[in-house]
């Protein structure tokens, strides 16, 4: 019946090889248009062919479910293997996956305590990998056809693992469906799909409503001509309308028509709407159930509530009934095909804007005692505090002190794989915590948590906004607690690439502590020796590191003095004072080396300082064995704001090092870490490395493709970011034999060649680049000046043979140009040396 097009498109998906990749298709159209029915065609279709058949759905008043439509997908399948079927995914991958399918047991070989890890803290993207490595496991054999519909109600866990999984789809036979409203798509959920349509790597269906052929072929002869009419023009063609208003009584037809309409009643506060149904159909759905028994019409509303699918015994004591009651009230819901079986001991609305039309018939009043019912009802049945928060949510008044804890206690069992509805259920709990006044520690505390939890999310803005209005409400006496606010929020602008924002917030805050000999102050030096590297103002880095160095000295904080003196050695670094350099960095690494893991997990920004400060002076192993220890940490810790750095730093030692398929993997793990924090500027860094990869590694397009992405995210300003993203992307033109692209670079560099914004211990490889292109637009004299200023960037940075050996390197390609191929070769062989000795193989 209709549909033909989109079911030979739907087709195409079960058509291809079972050896092939994953494929997906996203069928979009408004409410009732018939995306369900259409994947419910695939799936039988599939089922035929001997497809794993999954389908998932989200539901609308449960929206902060956690990874709900992919539970709802895959939790039965995956709680019915054997536990030695999983186990060809490896240890870690099932530990990661059972975070989200509770009915898989927790391996214990190798894990001291056997749960060792049971919280993911901000390292999601290792559960989007597992869940991956899932799917392929689960359509290894047949294929799998996973079919997610609703999506415009799931939750920012779900979406986030979406995204992750059109970046990177599973390496085997799965057909991914998703359907939703696009007009009800939620901002997220419109940001990954964008994407993996820009990038080719889904097809779209849209639905629109039936023709009047169509119509006729829907409802069957046994309609006539006149009645089909009018159907068709009430419904608008959509199926949905069509059915609801083909069972209407004769009498509602004239008004179906236009001469008279019934109106629809409604509930004031519903929580599940009926906007965008035309009223005539909701008022036909909400008739339909006004005719019900008594009886009947309770179990109708005590469904809504329950849940999609719902349980018959949650179901009976949310209306108040006894089970013998509600089985028999539900059975006749089935009979008016108002409900239906959806599994075993379980059941659905036949669609949700049924589901929306029962909860709307009950009374605002009774909705908020329902909830109560099955909050309690879930309690007694000793059910996760995730399942009780949304009826608490929709139940509890101002001041219940049991409410409060359920939805404190949902937001720390969600934090760490799910962070914004952690955020969301501590909202919902500070809208019931009683106001106690500008003093109200308890209120400020969740706060501050909320704000982490949107931070870690994504949210910046929102946490930034929170953050600063729970610095307006906290007392200059409570220093600890400011400086924690103020530390977490100059970290929220740095992800924003707001060093300077963050510089005056640090800065502030210090000259208002009512005391300096405290380790108050020396956390704000420490921030402002951060910021003012990320800014490129080298003395004031070394200002403030040095400074808070002394002051650390007075109460022996062995944590904050590694960082101080990681600080200072990079700053070092940067003022191309060598000698400084690896003083300061031989006492860092004492230092680092000399601290407990707990101690270190507390400040891993001296891990990735003291890691960048060796990297600048040669020590590959010596740095890739702290970016390694600082990532085992922070991976432990669930610091997710520091792993792309780390991963960054990590790769970039590899990078150097010459392993540049592992330096690559680095920079994908970093990249997808930044996705999550939603931080443009960690963004471009990721994606600018992996340009540098690709380009190294002669992938063109590839190369090509990150650099301009990378460009686009870090934006048109002069900093050291924009400046790298460029070079990177120049080189990829280089490559891709583009002049054009390539010599815009010179341009902008040409007018200021210091590149000041630069470490020095990588000018001599920026320059020999651009001698490099300056050759290849032809332009020798401009080449001979790079090289002379590798050679003097070189010349400053004594005892590093690898600095050295990229003026020479530039050297000797001017050499070739100028016709001295002797002295060139010569000159390109002391290089190669030069390169070898320092630990970065040409």
């Amino acid at each position: 019946m209709g549909r033909e097009r989109e079911r030979e498109l739907l087709k195409h998906a079960l058509d291809c090889p079972r050896d092939s990749v994953a494929r997906v298709i996203e069928v979009v159209g408004e409410p009732g248009i018939g995306k369900s029915r259409l994947l419910g065609e695939t799936r039988a279709a599939a089922n035929r062919q001997d497809w794993v058949v999954l389908d998932g759905h989200a539901t609308e008043l449960e929206r902060h479910n956690s990874f709900g439509v992919f539970l709802d997908a895959l939790g039965d399948h995956v709680a019915s293997l054997d536990p030695a079927d999983l186990a060809g995914l490896g240890t870690e991958l099932v530990r990661e996956l059972a975070m989200v399918f509770p009915r898989i047991p927790v391996p214990t070989v190798g894990v001291e305590g056997g749960h060792e890890r049971l919280v993911l803290g901000g390292e999601r993207y290792r559960l989007h990998l597992a869940i991956r490595a899932l799917l392929e496991h689960l359509a290894s054999g047949p294929g799998l056809v996973l079919t997610l519909d609703d999506l415009h109600w799931s939750d920012d866990a779900s979406f986030e693992l979406l995204g992750y999984l059109l970046r990177h789809p599973p390496c085997a036979p799965v057909a991914l469906l998703l359907a939703y409203r696009p007009r009800q798509r939620p901002a997220r959920l419109a940001a990954v799909l964008t994407q993996a349509t820009r990038e080719g790597a889904m097809r779209r269906i849209e639905l629109g409503p039936f023709s009047r052929d169509e119509v006729a072929d829907f409802l069957g002869p046994d309609v006539d001509e006149a009645r089909r009419r009018v159907l068709h023009q009430a419904s608008g063609g959509n199926p949905f309308y069509l059915e609801a208003l083909a069972h209407a009584p004769e009498e509602w037809l004239p008004s179906v028509a236009g001469t008279k309409q019934r109106p629809a009643a409604r509930s004031r506060n519903s929580l599940l709407s009926l906007d965008g149904v035309p009223p005539v159909v909701s008022a036909t759905l909400q008739a339909e159930l006004a005719i019900l028994p008594e009886r009947v019409r309770l179990i109708a509303h005590a469904s809504a509530v329950a849940g999609d699918p719902f349980q018959p015994d949650l179901v009976a004591a949310v209306a108040g009934l006894s089970r013998q009651e509600a089985d028999s009230a539900l059975d006749e819901l089935v009979a008016r095909d108002l409900a239906q079986p959806a599994g075993p001991g379980r059941f659905s609305y036949r669609h949700p804007i049924v589901r929306a039309a029962a909860y709307e018939d009950a009374g605002a009043g009774w909705l908020v005692q329902a909830h109560a019912r099955a909050w309690n009802a879930l309690e007694e049945r000793a059910a996760s505090m995730v399942r009780r928060a949304p009826h608490v949510e929709h139940a509890a008044l101002p001041g219940n002190d049991k409410a409060i804890a359920v939805l404190v206690a949902t937001a720390e069992a969600v934090a760490g794989r799910a962070p914004a509805d952690a955020a969301h259920w501590l909202s919902v709990a500070l809208r019931l915590l009683p106001d106690e006044g500008e003093g109200d520690i308890r209120r400020l505390e969740l706060t501050m948590d909320m704000a982490r939890f949107l931070g870690i999310s994504g949210q910046l803005w929102e946490a930034r906004d929170v953050l600063h209005e729970v610095l307006r409400l906290l007392p200059r006496t409570a220093a600890d607690r400011r400086v924690r606010a103020v530390s977490f929020c100059a970290g929220l602008e740095q992800f924003l690439g707001r060093h300077a924002e963050a510089s005056a917030l640090l800065l502030a805050e210090l000259r208002g502590l009512p005391r300096l000999e405290d380790g108050a102050a020396t956390t704000l030096q420490l921030g402002l020796a951060e910021q003012s590297i990320y800014r490129g103002d080298v003395a004031d880095a070394r200002t403030w590191a040095s400074t808070a160095y002394k002051l650390i000295d007075r109460h022996e904080d062995r944590p904050a003095q590694a960082t101080a003196a990681s600080f200072l050695a990079y700053a070092d670094c940067l003022a191309e004072d060598v000698a400084a350099a690896f003083e300061h960095c031989d006492h860092a690494a004492l230092l680092v080396d000399g601290l407990t893991d707990g101690e270190l997990s507390q400040r891993l920004d001296s891990v990735e300082f003291l890691g960048y400060a060796e990297h600048d002076l040669e020590r590959y192993d010596a740095a890739g064995r702290h970016f390694e220890r600082g990532l085992t940490l922070a991976r432990a810790s669930g610091q997710n704001s520091l792993l792309t750095k780390l991963l960054v730093g990590r790769g970039r030692v590899l990078l150097w090092q010459g392993l540049l398929a592992q330096a690559k993997d680095c920079f994908v793990e970093a990249e997808e870490a930044a996705l999550l924090v939603r931080s443009p500027w960690l963004h471009a860094f990721a994606l600018a490395l992996r340009c540098q990869v690709a380009t190294l590694t002669g992938e063109v397009e590839e190369a090509l493709r990150l650099g301009e992405e990378a460009r686009q995210f870090a934006g048109s300003s002069d900093d050291w970011l924009a400046m790298l993203t460029a070079t990177f992307l120049a080189q990829a033109h280089l490559l891709a034999d583009d002049l054009d692209g390539c010599s815009s670079i010179l341009d902008i560099f040409g007018s200021s060649p210091e590149l000041l914004m630069i470490d020095p211990a990588r000018r001599p490889a920026w320059f020999e680049f651009f001698a490099t292109a300056a050759l290849a637009l032809g332009c020798e004299a401009e080449s001979e000046q790079w090289a002379a200023r590798a050679e003097a960037a070189a010349a400053s940075l004594v005892g590093l043979p690898g600095r050295k050996a990229f003026a020479l390197l530039a050297r000797a390609r001017v050499l070739h140009a100028s016709g001295d191929p002797a002295r060139a070769s010569a000159t390109a062989r002391t290089a190669a040396a030069g390169f070898t000795k320092s630990g970065n193989p040409p």
